[in-house]
């Protein structure tokens, strides 16, 4: 939106005149503000907002160069109104010229230096940059001709933002140490005003890890008159710095008995009873608990104070904690008792709540394997149930739920038969609720009859894995669709069918259920692994583009769309989240799935997306960070199965293959740009580059095949196995097709057209061969469990004829005589020139040999019998109103027959592409 003005020179008139210009830029009709902006200069050539205006709408309708050289006229004008620059300072900001509005409003300070206004607008300008130390001198200059704290802190807060931008341990310490004075100067003379201001004082002290001044300064009459009935908790962190455990016991003890259900004050209770418990000086007067028994005696207290109708979960899983920190270094039973009549005492009292299970699976993890297993049935019968109980009102089967859960999560690993068992009482239970009723859940809400159908769908899960059979995914796949159906809102639901669709390489089909998820934002990177990964290897790039593009979007603009975060921090004084947003800012900065994605999309782009200039990506980050959320799909699997280094092992495979591919996306940008019309010796540098980029990939394509060729365990929770491990383990060879096809585009490029004749020799050998490396697809009829790798593989191998191809139409222009390029008549080559042009013809050839051979396969490939015939039965005899059909069968067929389709269509192009070099 336009910024109206607030005062003008000239009153009403003025403002009337340039009311029109606002209202047709709010709308977006730029081509009429731009008409009304020109219609009031006629009349007032010298408006300087009208100008400001008129480039606003220039660069709006693309006009960029015209725009720019408007602003830039304008600002030589030096202009002061606040109406203007705000014009100005939206066309630099949506232009990406943040400096120039630094600049621009340097020169209106000067012009009114007691301006207050001018002033904030000069040190958001620099907050939008990053600019601290201007940040600095301007919010000083501010506070001299305007003493408000805000404006004071200001200049604090970009003192401390310079410290924590600097390697230099000296320069930190100083600027930390003039901070912190700045602000003992206030304290000093009695100015602090408000709690943010007390909050950064300690963040000052804390970089200093000034400890005990901190704890002094919280434990004062002035923090407490600035943050009032928060000096306890404050000081709790400050204390276990300190060491000073038996305080920290007492305050908790204190706080526990107000606060009975605050998790966040047991964990340090417990710190310092275990602190205490090593302490060899016991204090038996200081009321403090030093031993086990006085803390389960506390604890036992805490329990039997809570009213009859107020039941808490703290106290409850205070126990438990308290018993897994004993079973570390000894045995708690003595005191507590069993950790399994612990965890089911905890399930009888809260079994109704959902998050019941989810406070128990740390607990269960300690419990030794043998114990848990042999009294597993134990969870399930502690309320009077079993697996066939029929409970009938919604606590009752939330409990149900929470007793089956229990179960499964303490059984002992079961064959895929006892699996299906399992998952077919599951989904009896989901489907009696549906037919009486039971299901209750609305557009915004779903029910407990719900963890039914999610439970059954992961132990089908389990069986298929087992069988490597694709059947019981299909039928976890009808059940949660009628999940999903009854509870629109269930994203459990939502999450566990697009990885179970990705799982049988149904990329359509789980497309379909992704925009129900209405992924947005930050979940494009954290959810990322989930389904935009999965679309390309699963053969549908023109799916993948859209999503990879959104996703690069956002990388790109979150500094830009951050900004005013950071603006709106210092507006409102929340210093704390200025760090935030920096450490999330950079984190977000150095994402791998974001740099992943920018390259896949630029090799997509290659193969099936509209053809868009291919350029050197930025260097990757030193310390690429991994922002996947693995928690999003629920696991149910018991403690024993889970891996706690999947989460890294998986990150450093992504990150092998990001490396891979930036090598790869460097070596075709680097032939790109040596295509021109330069001499061979200007584009030395460049195509050394480029054959160290081709030296790198084939050196990493070497180690990573060694590293990276074994199987993957497959988990329903966790990303599918990285496409690194398919694409350097193919037995199609990768590592020379790419190194032959790059570096014979790089030869000719240098003009050594007998060099690249030979690299062109050797891809020609390897063509002939590669395409024949591919499998078969998986035979019919019954739904094939190796379809998403066989897939995967020609994806793998698609992506290669995008490269090949895109590098002979290089090759085809760096070797076509240049007055063929523009008239038909035949040009003279030299025999070298005809050599070149011959191999290049041939292996034109091969490529459109290779395409047709995909043709065919792709045009054969059978089709498969999805029907679950037992299912449908039983679903056709529920009594459901609005006529529900299961879509899963249609979706599996459908997905499969576009992604087919869509493939032959993207080969027919490359051939017609390929016919039109020669």
């Amino acid at each position: 939106m336009a910024v109206r003005p607030q005062h003008m020179h000239d009153g009403g008139i003025v403002e009337r005149r340039l009311r029109p210009i606002y209202d047709w830029l709010d709308n977006g009709n730029n081509k009429k503000a731009l008409q009304e902006a020109e219609k009031v200069l006629k009349k007032s050539p010298s408006l300087q907002a009208a100008k400001a205006l008129k480039a606003l709408a220039l660069y709006r309708l693309g006009k960029g160069p015209e725009a720019h050289a408007l602003l830039d006229a304008l600002a030589e004008e030096k202009p002061s109104d606040d109406s203007t620059l705000q014009a100005m300072t939206i066309s630099y900001r949506e232009s990406q010229q943040f400096h120039k509005v630094c600049a621009l409003y340097e020169a209106a300070v000067k012009s009114e230096p007691t301006n207050e206004e001018l002033y904030s607008h000069l040190f958001m300008s620099y907050v939008r940059v990053g600019d601290y130390r201007s940040q600095q001198r301007s919010a000083m200059a501010l506070y001299k001709f305007a003493p408000k704290n805000p404006y004071y802190f200001w200049a604090v807060m970009s003192i401390v933002l310079q410290a924590k931008s600097t390697d230099d341990v000296t320069k930190k310490g100083i600027l930390l140490s003039l901070a912190q004075r700045m602000v003992d100067n206030f304290i000093t003379e009695n100015k602090m005003e408000a709690e943010q201001e007390a909050r950064l004082y300690i963040m000052i002290l804390e970089l200093q890890e000034k400890w005990n001044d901190i704890l002094n300064f919280i434990e004062g009459p002035l923090y407490s008159q600035l943050v009032p009935r928060s000096t306890a908790q404050a000081s709790i962190p400050y204390m276990k710095k300190l060491g000073h455990w038996r305080r920290l016991n007492l305050l908790c003890k204190d706080l526990l008995w107000d606060n009975q259900d605050r998790w966040d004050y047991y964990l340090p209770y417990f710190d310092s009873v275990f602190q205490l418990m090593n302490n060899t000086e016991a204090d038996s007067e200081s009321g403090a608990d030093d031993t086990a028994e006085k803390c389960h005696e506390f604890i036992c207290q805490l329990v039997e104070s809570m009213s009859s109708g107020r039941t808490l979960r703290g106290p409850y899983l205070a126990r438990l904690e308290l018993w897994k920190r004993l079973s570390v270094d000894g045995d708690p039973t003595a005191l507590l008792g069993s950790g399994v009549a612990l965890c089911i005492q905890y399930l009888r009292v809260f079994a109704s709540k959902p998050c019941a299970v989810p406070d128990l699976k740390p607990y269960l993890a300690m419990i030794p394997q043998k114990e848990r297993e042999d009294r597993c049935r134990d969870f399930l019968t502690c309320l009077g149930f079993d697996e066939n109980s029929e409970p009938e009102s919604q606590d009752d089967i939330q409990r149900h739920i929470s007793c089956l859960c229990a179960w499964r999560l303490t059984s002992p690993m079961c064959t895929a038969d006892e699996y299906l068992d399992v998952a077919a009482t599951l989904r009896r239970q989901y489907l009696r609720c549906v037919r009486q009723r039971l299901v209750a859940a609305t557009t915004t809400e779903f029910c407990a009859a719900d963890g039914y159908g999610i439970l059954a769908a992961h132990h089908y899960f389990y069986a298929a894995v087992q069988q490597q059979n694709a059947s019981p995914i299909v039928e976890a796949l009808c059940l949660l669709e009628l999940v999903l159906h009854k509870s629109p809102a269930n994203f459990h639901a939502k999450v566990l069918l697009i990885a179970l669709y990705h799982l049988l390489g149904n990329a359509v089909a789980a497309e379909s259920v992704y925009r129900r998820l209405e992924a947005k934002h930050v979940q494009l990177v954290s959810l990322g692994w989930l389904h935009a990964a999965r679309l390309a290897p699963a053969l549908a790039p023109a799916r993948a583009l859209p999503l990879l593009a959104d996703t690069h979007a956002f990388h790109r603009h979150h500094a830009k769309d951050s900004m005013e975060h950071l603006t709106y921090a210092y507006k409102y004084g929340t210093f704390e989240k200025l760090v935030e947003l920096s450490a999330w800012g950079a984190r977000l900065e150095t994402c791998a799935w974001c740099a992943l994605a920018a390259r896949e999309r630029a090799l997509l782009a290659l193969l099936a997306g509209p053809r868009a200039p291919l350029h050197a990506p930025p260097r990757l980050p030193a310390a690429p960070a991994d922002n996947r959320d693995l928690n999003a799909i629920v696991s149910w699997e018991p403690p024993q199965c889970i891996d706690p280094e999947l989460k890294s092992r998986t990150f450093e495979q992504d990150v092998a293959y990001l490396r891979l591919k930036d090598a790869l996306v460097s070596a075709i940008a680097l032939c790109i740009e040596c295509s021109d019309n330069r001499s061979a010796e200007e584009k030395g540098p460049q195509l050394e580059e480029l054959q160290a980029c081709i030296d790198a990939f084939g050196g990493a394509m070497d180690k990573c095949r060694e590293k990276y060729g074994g199987k993957q365990r497959l988990s329903v929770s966790t990303p599918l196995p990285s496409r690194i491990i398919a694409f350097v383990g193919s037995s199609v060879p990768y590592r020379e097709l790419y190194t032959c096809a790059l570096r014979m585009t790089g030869a000719l490029c240098g003009a050594r057209a007998a060099r690249g004749r030979e690299h062109g020799a050797e891809l020609r050998a390897l063509l002939a061969a590669s395409s024949r490396a591919l499998p078969a697809p998986p035979a019919p009829p019954a739904a094939p469990w190796p379809l998403r790798d066989t897939l995967e593989a020609y994806s793998n191998y698609l992506e290669f004829i995008g490269v090949v191809t895109f590098l002979l139409g290089v090759c085809n222009e760096l070797t076509a005589p240049a007055n063929t390029k523009k008239t038909k008549k035949k040009a003279n080559q030299s025999p070298d020139q005809i050599l070149t042009s011959e191999l290049l013809s041939q292996l034109n050839d091969d490529v459109q040999d290779v395409i047709a051979y995909l043709e065919d396969v792709f045009e054969k490939w059978p089709t498969y019998d999805y029907s679950v015939s037992k299912l449908e039965d039983e679903m056709a005899k529920l009594d459901i109103n609005d006529k529900y059909q299961c879509p899963v069968e249609q979706k599996l067929k459908n997905g499969l027959d576009e992604v087919l389709t869509d493939v032959k269509n993207i080969l027919k192009k490359k051939s017609k592409y390929l016919k039109s070099l020669q």
